[in-house]
């Protein structure tokens, strides 16, 4: 019996330590934004929304075309307000009306619609001219600089360290940063609404949304964010978002994109 003990006994030593191992801080993304001033693209979307699975098509097809060409980061905030005609919209927020709104003030819009793609605050409708906007944005000076830590302190929390610098006084007062998980890989299968009997696929879609931080007048701000991920999330799939958003017209101070497949995981 103690022969057969000790091996057993070796192997959850073995398999304790690789545990540890595997959600320590070792495993830690360190990554710092550009030169290149990264766009930040916008789609407001819902699975409610007969028309929003074309807007989805395209920005995949954009996104498919442009990587390593065209410096932007996608994001699909699945709005609520179409959930009250039959189907609810799995990965809608109320937080994402909200934020669209704002949106469509800045843009003197009378209503909300989708789909709608918003770059460097500005409204796109019909899609067009949307990658030569991305390549103007792009060639814009950054006004503030992202440097971001980030790990696994737990199985099911991301631990962010985040620091937002700029010499820009404008910057300094007239800005909100925010932070996005996105999850790729995502599908439904509709089975009343506008869409009923279709099976739609996402991407990019935001999961969690945090913010706004304020600089409130200095030159640095430093963020430290626990983020809870959910165990229906897949990490693989996963993104952590930050970008310095001005307060004003919307437009994009700076912006990073962390894959969290980069964890090793």
């Amino acid at each position: 019996m103690k022969n057969k003990i000790l091996p057993a006994l070796g192997l959850l030593v073995l398999i304790n330590i690789a545990m540890t191992k595997a959600f320590s801080k070792d495993f830690i993304i360190s990554e710092k934004s550009g030169t290149t001033t990264m766009a930040v693209l916008e789609l407001y979307t819902s699975e409610g929304c007969s028309s929003c699975p074309a807007a989805e098509r395209y920005l995949k097809e954009i996104v498919e075309q442009y990587a390593g060409k065209k410096q932007f980061i996608p994001l699909a905030f699945h709005v609520d307000y179409w959930d009250y005609i039959g189907w609810e919209d799995p990965y809608s927020d109320p937080k994402h009306g909200l934020r669209q709104r704002d949106a469509a003030q800045r843009n003197q819009l009378n209503s909300l619609y989708t789909p709608q793609f918003i770059l460097y605050g500005k409204d796109f409708p019909a899609f067009k001219n949307i990658p030569e906007a991305i390549g103007i944005v792009n060639n814009i000076k950054p006004r503030a600089s992202i440097q971001v830590e980030t790990s696994l302190g737990k199985p099911d929390q991301l631990d962010a360290s985040i620091i937002i610098s700029t010499e820009d006084e404008h910057v300094k007062y007239y800005t909100n940063v925010y932070i996005a998980i996105s999850e790729n890989n995502l599908s439904s299968s509709i089975t009343d609404g506008e869409n009923e009997g279709l099976k739609l696929h996402h991407n990019h879609v935001v999961r969690q949304f945090i913010g706004p931080f304020t600089l409130q007048g200095q030159d640095k701000l430093n963020i430290k964010q626990n983020i809870i991920l959910d165990k229906q999330w897949k990490l693989a799939d996963l993104s952590l978002v930050v970008f310095a958003q001005d307060s004003i017209d919307g437009t994009t101070h700076q912006a990073i994109q962390i894959p969290l497949n980069k964890l090793g995981l």
